[in-house]
């Protein structure tokens, strides 16, 4: 008989920790001092965790209870880490920072516009829409409305609720922008030329 293979384990990361915690999937833990963490040996073994070191799962959800991600609660005998309501802040804000629109095959001739006037107390939170919307593909039009070809309300409306000022910021959907050449080129839209109509020749009439 051969040899039974080796398992190959590897280290956690922090984004592998945080998905499998969103998809529910239960981490058993004792609390060994205050804010100090080891997971539960038995729970090792299940197929989600068993491919990890077990000191690198205890090191990224330790660092995940200091930073406030996670919380320790009780569910029966046994205490599980589940994500805090700071931590469900933040994935949001993660989320928004590797969000992209999607571009289309073939444009349907319709311009996406975002505009907004955010108050000073939240000029935060406006200068980081102006840099996200720009790095989503917009392009600023003037200094508070930003012009897009592509459907993105759902990422607005995301952005919207991340950034807690829903009030402030408006979608608007445009069949037509005057002069809009200039936007075509900038995003490398196609350009149809229509032809220019002819003229009928003029029959001269001599005396």
């Amino acid at each position: 008989m051969g040899r039974k293979k080796k398992e190959i384990k590897e280290h956690i990361t922090r984004d592998v920790l945080i998905s499998l915690l969103k998809a529910g999937i239960v981490l058993g833990v004792a609390v060994v001092a205050p804010k100090t963490l080891k997971v539960v040996d038995d729970l090792l073994y299940k197929d989600e965790w068993k491919k990890y070191f077990p000191s690198s799962i205890d090191r990224a959800t330790n660092r995940l209870l200091r930073k406030g991600v996670v919380r320790v609660v009780e569910r029966g005998n046994q205490s599980v880490v589940v994500i805090s309501e700071k931590g469900k802040t933040e994935l949001l804000k993660y989320d928004l920072e590797k969000m992209e629109i999607e571009k289309q095959n073939q444009w349907d001739k319709k311009w996406r516009i975002v505009i907004f006037d955010v108050p000073n107390k939240y000029r935060k939170e406006r200068d980081y829409l102006r840099e996200k919307l720009v790095n989503m593909g917009f392009y600023p039009f003037q200094e508070s409305v930003f012009i897009c070809p592509y459907p993105c309300e759902k990422e607005i409306k995301f952005i919207r609720e991340v950034l807690t000022i829903p009030h402030e910021i408006k979608y608007i959907v445009a069949d037509r922008v005057e002069n809009d050449e200039d936007l075509r080129k900038i995003f490398k839209l196609s350009v149809k030329i229509c032809p220019q109509p002819t003229r009928a020749p003029v029959e001269q009439i001599y005396f």
